[in-house]
C-alpha cells in the first residue's frame, strides 16, 4: 500500500487580509496538506483573524510574529525550524495553485520524492503576462526540508544540492493589483538588494546607473518580447528597469554616504 505524505506550506505574511481573502480558497480541496506555518511580520490588519478562519480539522494553523528586518531568507529559515512535516510547499500570500498543481500534491507519496520546480503565471494589474522578465520562469516550491536551506535577503531561493525536477504546472501569482502598490515594492525590494550588495563590498558608479537600467529594460521588452503583451507589458518592462536604476543608485548612495 501506498502511503501518502503530509505536506507543510510555509506562508510569510505582512498585512495581507486582501491577498487571503482573494486567493486562499482553495484549501479544502488538498488531501495531503495538514498545516500551514505562517511568519507574520507585525500585521496590522486582519490577516491573523483570517488566517485562524482557514483553520479546519484536517489543517492547523500555526503562527509564529516575528519582525522581517530586511530578510526574507532569514523569515524562511525560521519558519522551516517550525514545521512537522519534512515535505514543505511554500507560497506567497498573492499566489494560488493551479488544479493540476493541487492534484499533483494530493498524490505525492514516499517513491516520488524530488525537489520540485513549478512554473508561475502573473496577472499584473488585472491582465496575464505571456512575455517579459517573469514568462516561462520556473520556481523551486516544493522540498525535503532536510536538503538545503534559503538564500539572499530579497527574493529568496531555496539552495539544495539535490536534483530538481522541473514540472509544466502552474502557480498562479496575482502581483500589484494596483500601481500605487507596484511602485511602493519596487522602492521596498531596492532598499533590501541595495544593502545586501554593499554589504558584499559591491560598489555601483555613473555607467551602471546609466546602462544596467537601458540593458534590463531592452532585454525585457523586446528580447524577452514584453512588448506583445501591450500596455501592462511596458509597465512592467520600465518598472523592472525603474528597478534596476534604484538598486544601482541606493548602492552608490550607501557608499558615500
Amino acid at each position: 500500500m501506498i502511503k501518502k505524505r503530509h505536506i507543510s506550506i510555509l506562508l510569510l505574511t505582512h498585512n495581507e487580509e486582501s491577498n487571503l481573502q482573494k486567493y486562499w480558497t482553495w484549501l479544502d480541496q488538498s488531501k495531503t496538506i495538514n498545516e500551514i506555518i505562517v511568519i507574520d511580520d507585525n500585521s496590522t490588519d486582519k490577516t491573523k483573524e483570517i488566517l485562524k478562519k482557514l483553520e479546519t480539522k484536517k489543517i492547523k494553523i500555526k503562527i509564529f510574529e516575528r519582525g522581517l528586518e530586511n530578510n526574507f531568507s532569514n523569515q524562511r529559515n525560521f519558519g522551516i525550524t517550525k514545521t512537522s512535516n519534512n515535505l514543505v510547499l511554500w507560497l506567497d500570500a498573492d499566489e494560488k495553485p493551479s488544479k493540476s498543481l493541487i492534484r499533483f500534491l494530493n498524490h505525492i507519496d514516499d517513491l516520488q520524492y524530488k525537489n520540485y520546480a513549478f512554473k508561475r503565471n502573473d496577472v499584473f494589474i488585472g491582465h496575464e503576462l505571456n512575455h517579459g522578465e517573469n514568462a516561462n520562469q520556473y520556481f523551486l516550491r516544493f522540498f525535503n526540508k532536510k536538503y538545503g536551506c534559503f538564500a539572499g535577503a530579497v527574493h529568496e531561493v531555496w539552495q539544495t544540492p539535490n536534483k530538481i525536477e522541473y514540472k509544466k504546472i502552474h502557480i498562479h501569482h496575482y502581483p500589484h493589483q494596483s500601481l500605487k502598490s507596484f511602485i511602493k515594492k519596487i522602492n521596498f525590494y531596492t532598499d533590501i538588494r541595495a544593502q545586501e550588495l554593499y554589504d558584499q563590498n559591491q560598489k555601483s558608479n555613473l555607467f551602471q546607473i546609466i546602462f544596467y537600467p537601458l540593458g534590463k529594460f531592452i532585454q525585457d521588452y523586446f528580447f524577452k518580447f514584453g512588448f506583445l503583451d501591450a500596455t501592462p507589458g511596458i509597465i512592467m518592462a520600465l518598472g523592472m528597469s525603474f528597478h534596476s536604476f534604484l538598486v544601482r543608485a541606493k548602492l552608490w548612495h550607501l557608499s558615500h554616504q
